[in-house]
């Protein structure tokens, strides 16, 4: 598959334009992500496993948490912008 259309085929799902909206304001756990978005925790922990997977989010160990952010300032850009282009083109 393109590298293009597996990264958005990543990014294009509501939960998980959730957790990245929520990881640009800093770094989460899996508890915190599930008490903002009311979500089920198994739910949360595939999202974010299949992100992991595409590299969009990164994980450090703090204890026995695991924390999630966004891999690096392009992403915060990228739904900023993307944000940005939906009010101009979709509204």
């Amino acid at each position: 598959m393109n590298a293009q259309l597996k990264f958005l085929k990543c990014i294009s799902d509501e939960t998980r334009l959730e957790i990245l909206h929520l990881l640009k304001t800093g770094e989460r756990c899996v508890y915190e992500i599930v008490n903002e978005t009311k979500l089920e925790q198994s739910l949360i922990s595939h999202h974010l496993r299949e992100m992991r997977k595409c590299k969009i989010v990164k994980t450090r160990r703090e204890g026995k948490k695991v924390i999630y952010r966004l891999a690096n300032d392009s992403i915060a850009k990228l739904l900023d912008d993307v944000a940005r282009l939906s009010r101009k083109f979709c509204d």
